[in-house]
């Protein structure tokens, strides 16, 4: 009997030391980022029959359980990839609405002197300082142009960098999850099927550095791996495989890279639209539905001021009665913003006067075709006769901010349904110090009744010895 009174207390005995070291292992990881608390899940043992009855014969713990909700983390995983888009779409696109819209070092200033000189030009048209001025302003003009160009093209670098560098990281995120698959599935069969806690943890807060950089799927063997797929089902990790991403040029433009997966058969490009969420995804998005079309944009805005105030000067003589020749000259057609040119250095090439036939002396101060050069200011001649220079320009600066505003709000909104559902994760599975502190209690009072028992066991076996 002493000996079974025994056992019970050595069973509570060891149970609350098992649930202290719970409790305390919550305590140390209070802070550890994707840390679930754990707690020690106890059972009665097996009672031994008896003519009277059942008679206990103590506690158990059969488990030390992960508290997780694999709904709410589901849907963690699907807000922080799309928060993680928006966030990259909106950063890399304000940077192009900073640009368009600054008041000093965008486009609109630039155009206003160019135009001003011109129509000084009209006021002047034998005026050599008026020339040279309608002159050096076209050249800050055409520079413009050039600046603005250029610095789209190193946005589109920086988004190069920024895909290589991301494929790097998932690539590296997905040997580990590969590593802990294996390591999972090894533990386990050598502890009876128990679950490895602390290496989910771990697994999981990889999976979630994945949902920062693409949408994440996850599939659950039985046998502990994760099935991992990102984008819209691309499989990334099978098992204890690992898929290899790269990042690759673009056959169609080397100066483009695009995402590749390596096959026995050689590299496959991805589709973009199999790459969605996550900051890869946003920049993706970012150059397909924004850098590309405001690029395109802004090349045909400068083909159209060369174009139209080129066909407006030839028609023009200049000072020596000479014909006009082309203002404006553009030596690459797919990269006209960037090739953009004046074309003459000669003020006395500036062709204001209006080639109608008349006698010489007349036309040199003639000013009618420069006056028609400073009406472009305003006439409609882009988009088949519907927008000016100006507003064309306009146009594309309005269109950026509504997205830059549009994007804006929407990740703001993303971020706070994030932060709502890993608030609802936190309260589940999250340390709370004061009710841990009341675990310790609590198992320390078991812990102590228990080794009272103990004490009583050995009291009553030494009684019987006496007899």
């Amino acid at each position: 009997m002493a000996n079974s009174i025994m056992n019970v207390g050595v069973s509570g005995l060891q149970a609350a030391q098992t649930a202290l070291l719970t409790t305390s292992h919550n305590i140390s990881n209070a802070t550890t980022p994707g840390y679930n608390r754990q707690q020690a899940i106890q059972s009665t043992n097996t009672p031994l029959p008896h003519s009277n009855g059942f008679i206990g014969r103590g506690v158990q713990v059969s488990t030390v359980q992960r508290i997780y909700n694999q709904y709410l983390v589901s849907q963690s995983l699907q807000a922080q990839g799309q928060s993680s888009q928006l966030d990259s779409h909106y950063n890399e696109i304000k940077q192009i609405d900073n640009l368009l819209a600054d008041t000093t070092s965008g486009l609109t200033p630039a155009l206003h002197n160019f135009f001003n000189a011109v129509q000084d030009v009209a006021s002047n048209p034998t005026s050599i300082p008026s020339r040279q001025a309608m002159l050096s302003n076209a050249e800050a003009l055409v520079s413009r142009f050039q600046s603005m160009d250029q610095r789209l093209s190193e946005m589109r670098e920086g988004v190069n960098s920024q895909i290589a560098s991301s494929v790097n990281e998932i690539n590296s995120l997905a040997q580990q999850v590969v590593r802990l698959n294996t390591n999972i599935q090894a533990v386990e069969g050598s502890a009876n099927s128990q679950p490895a806690n602390d290496l989910y943890d771990q697994r999981d807060a990889l999976i979630r550095d994945l949902s920062k950089l693409a949408n994440v799927d996850v599939v659950r063997q039985s046998n502990g791996h994760y099935n991992v797929f990102i984008g819209n089902g691309q499989s990334l990790v099978v098992g204890t495989s690992a898929m290899a991403l790269k990042a690759v040029p673009s056959s169609s433009d080397p100066q483009r890279l695009v995402v590749a997966m390596d096959q026995q058969g050689g590299e496959i490009v991805l589709p973009e639209h199999q790459l969605q969420g996550g900051s890869l995804g946003g920049l993706l998005a970012f150059r397909s539905e924004t850098l590309d079309a405001i690029q395109t944009d802004f090349n045909q805005l400068a083909k159209g001021l060369a174009d139209t105030f080129n066909d407006r000067h030839t028609l023009g003589l200049d000072l020596q009665g000479t014909v006009g020749k082309n203002f404006f000259e553009v030596t690459d057609s797919n990269h006209v913003a960037r090739s953009i040119e004046v074309a003459i250095s000669d003020p006395a090439e500036i062709a204001a006067a209006l080639n109608d036939g008349g006698s010489f002396d007349d036309r040199v101060a003639d000013n009618r075709n420069a006056l028609q050069l400073a009406k472009l200011q305003t006439t409609n001649t882009l988009q088949g006769g519907t927008a000016s220079y100006q507003s064309a320009y306009a146009s594309l600066v309005s269109q950026v901010g509504n997205k830059t505003r549009e994007l804006e709000v929407t990740s703001q909104a993303q971020e706070s349904l994030l932060a709502q559902t890993d608030q609802a994760i936190q309260s589940l599975s999250g340390v709370n110090l004061e009710e841990e502190a009341a675990n310790l209690l609590r198992y320390q009072r078991m812990f102590q009744a228990s080794s009272k028992v103990i004490e009583i066991s050995n009291s009553l076996f030494d009684s019987l010895l006496r007899i």
